[in-house]
């Protein structure tokens, strides 16, 4: 029977965070099975990068699309919020939208795969069996970002996306026949919110560094993440303003990572003594091989954090919030505590030699549970369950 696989961002390998899994999926699917892949461009999307993505998909039948563009978007907000609540879309899940790309899956039958939140708005209206893969429960996460919302419009703007993203979810989970998330967090998550119960889990994945060797400096911290996302920006602050004092007095350094940076944040963070405000790196593996250990300060977020598994592959020791490192199975690599306080302490009482053995134990969870083959064999295995693919396609 054909498979159907629709995802709703064009996914460039150098891509961090979601584009990641659904790269991983894509790959994992084209080594046991040939399928037709419906993928919606980004604006800056080259002719050249989706042949990069045939060549990286052999077998694949690859059919992209633009999106399909507001017709009021001149307006900005007050005209894409009106036209996506129409559509019975979020406004972000509408701007990754394509009506040709819809209209061609209405033809087909068989079987699909949805990858990603967005891909939820092409359910409706089609022939084909379709399983979900999400990556957080919106009707969670939207409740997050309203919690965290300051000033009147922020807050108007949270309630509106509440009611759009859960009722939007809630449509789509009707319309697909089975739905997987990425922790057994998010899938209470689901049940409480939708009464759904997830079919499988299935934590995202990172390949191990090639050509790594990890040369640590004492005090030496770093912080991964998006800068642009409220959630990891929330986070950092707080942790600046209640539990760095004590580490920078005890000498230590924190080196801050990440996409997104704009010259206001930067000059924020970059007040703080002992801070380096890096920005967007392209290779990782200098700065974290120069880093004794990291610091994930998360209070808010849906899923396995896709910065602590990169901190992971990296050999990097890692200090985290329950949040920051939700969906890692247990592992001594990690140490938890959930105030700026705590995680500071935390930092300061692990001796030398405790950072060296929790560094040889990062790569070994990745290999051993959260590589991409692992994540390869989990996903064939569990579709294979649900009815998606023939237990002959198996690795």
């Amino acid at each position: 029977m054909d498979l159907t696989v629709v995802c709703t961002f064009f996914p460039l390998p150098a891509d961090r965070g979601d584009p990641v899994r659904v790269l991983m999926i894509l790959r994992a699917l084209a080594r046991v099975r040939a399928y037709t892949l419906f993928v919606v461009r980004r604006a800056e999307t080259t002719p050249e990068q989706v042949d990069e993505l045939r060549k990286m998909l052999p077998g694949v039948r690859v059919e992209d699309f633009p999106a399909t563009p507001y017709r009021l978007d001149r307006l900005g907000p007050a005209g894409r919020y009106p036209e996506a609540l129409a559509a019975g879309m979020p406004p972000w899940v509408r701007s990754r939208y394509s009506r040709p790309m819809h209209v061609r899956l209405r033809a087909r039958a068989g079987l699909g795969l949805a990858i990603g939140e967005a891909a939820g708005a092409y359910l409706a209206g089609t022939r084909l069996r379709w399983h979900w893969d999400k990556a957080n429960v919106l009707a969670d996460s939207s409740r997050q970002d309203l919690a965290e919302a300051s000033g009147v419009a922020h807050r108007l703007r949270a309630r509106h996306l509440v009611t759009a993203s859960t009722r939007f979810e809630a449509q789509a989970l009707a319309r697909c026949d089975t739905v997987s998330v990425t922790s057994e967090a998010e899938a209470a998550r689901l049940l409480r919110w939708h009464g759904r119960t997830a079919n499988f889990t299935l934590a995202s994945c990172v390949p191990i560094p090639a050509g790594h060797t990890p040369r640590p400096a004492a005090r030496a911290l770093v912080w991964l993440g998006s800068f642009a996302y409220r959630s990891n920006l929330l986070g950092l602050r707080r942790f600046l303003a209640e539990g760095w004092a004590p580490l920078r007095r005890a000498g230590y350094t924190l080196t801050l990572v990440g996409s997104g940076l704009t010259d206001r944040v930067r000059v924020d963070l970059a007040a703080y003594d002992g801070v380096t405000v890096a920005g967007y790196a392209e290779d990782l593996r200098p700065v974290l091989g120069r880093s004794a250990a990291a610091v994930v300060p998360l209070w808010s977020g849906a899923g396995v954090k896709l910065k602590t598994l990169t901190l992971l592959a990296h050999a990097v020791p890692v200090f985290s919030t329950t949040i920051g490192a939700e969906g890692v199975p247990a592992t001594a690599a990690v140490r938890i505590a959930d105030t700026p306080q705590s995680l500071a302490e935390e930092i300061l009482r692990t001796s030398r030699a405790d950072l060296d053995a929790m560094a040889v134990e990062g790569p070994r969870l990745i290999h051993a549970e959260l590589s991409e083959q692992r994540f390869a064999e989990r996903l064939v295995r569990s579709l294979t369950h649900c009815g998606y693919l023939h237990p002959a396609e198996g690795y």
